[in-house]
């Protein structure tokens, strides 16, 4: 098997790398979107804090140490999905988004949902193809080192079989 598309729970090494990777595809994604002062807390060590207690909750595509890419799932919510820029398009976070989902059902769940900015035009594109559902706009609190801001996001789910 494309040793970019083994999905695995992260390893302590991965953690900077992914702290790095998280902060750039975030900002590639939100910046122009996000409220600026959100923008600003949103830096590597930040992402790396948010990251270090995850467990077995953050799953990587990658090398060890040389992560393409991160999933977080949370209960029934696909939390946050974000491959590098280098793997986009080769199907690093199809591999991702579909580990998710399996994750989210052997946990129990018959429905996972996720929530992405409404102007992020390419995620929205990529869940719909992937057989997710949109079904509306809701007000998500977006957590942050200095509490969290509320922000319009796009909500979408998925029937898990």
């Amino acid at each position: 098997m494309n040793p970019t598309m083994d999905i695995r729970d992260a390893d302590p090494a991965d953690i900077a790398p992914l702290s790095r990777l998280w902060h750039d595809g975030w900002h590639r994604a939100h910046a122009a979107h996000a409220p600026a002062a959100l923008v600003r807390l949103r830096t590597v060590a930040a992402m790396e804090r948010r990251l270090s207690d995850l467990g077995k909750i953050l799953r990587v595509a990658g090398p060890q140490g040389q992560p393409l890419g991160l999933c977080i799932t949370r209960n029934d919510e696909l939390y946050q999905i974000c491959v590098s820029q280098a793997a986009e398009g080769l199907g690093v976070a199809r591999a991702l988004l579909t580990d998710g989902e399996l994750q989210i059902a052997r946990a129990g769940h018959q429905t996972a949902w996720l929530i992405c900015l409404p102007e992020n035009t390419r995620a929205r594109r990529f869940y719909s193809n992937a057989g997710w559902r949109h079904i509306g706009q809701r007000t998500s609190q977006l957590e942050s080192p200095q509490g969290s801001f509320s922000v319009t996001t796009a909500l979408f789910e998925k029937a898990l079989s």
